[in-house]
């Protein structure tokens, strides 16, 4: 696993990659299961209101991650198929 400083990080920039720049935290917190409070507060930054990044909240995220990647190369691959026919 990361270290719990880079957690925060990684998720920020997952959600930012997959969902876009702005109104991110709330497409993530659907894939991911997880509250968009929670979401929120660990995208905080430096403020009074960030939390800390437990392993059990990155593992839901890696894995819905990993579950929404399945998902998109699934459909590519048949979107690829259809343009051939």
């Amino acid at each position: 696993m990361a270290r719990a400083g880079n957690r925060a990080a990684s998720i920020v920039a997952a959600g930012k990659t997959l969902f876009g720049p702005t109104r991110w935290q709330s497409s993530l917190a659907r894939l991911t299961g997880l509250s968009a409070a929670l979401i929120q507060k660990i995208a905080a930054g430096d403020d009074g209101d960030r939390r800390e990044v437990t392993d059990d909240v990155y593992r839901k995220v890696a894995m819905a991650l990993l579950k929404e990647g399945d998902f998109r190369r699934l459909s590519a691959a048949k979107a690829s198929i259809a343009s051939r026919e």
